[in-house]
């Protein structure tokens, strides 16, 4: 497979999970309250997607898929004085 699919993740305050803000992979969409469990997910979910979403790809299945994941989140810290 020549594509390598990304995943951006990022941190929601005011609902406290982390999620999938951006993709290029069909129909990825999760949450959960912590980074890794999110990462799990998200590994759970590309070969479910991949069948379901499977007249989306122009090839044969592939062995593996790969996918660049990032994450972001804003931080704001008080200064002293």
């Amino acid at each position: 497979m020549d594509h390598t699919y990304f995943a951006e993740i990022s941190w929601d305050d005011d609902a406290g999970v982390w999620y999938v803000s951006d993709t290029d992979f069909p129909g990825l969409v999760a949450e959960a309250a912590s980074e890794s469990v999110l990462l799990e997910k998200i590994r759970d979910l590309i070969p479910e997607l991949y069948e379901l979403n499977q007249h989306l790809f122009d090839q044969p299945a592939p062995e593996a898929i790969p996918l660049r994941m990032t994450s972001r989140r804003l931080e704001t810290i008080r200064l002293a004085g």
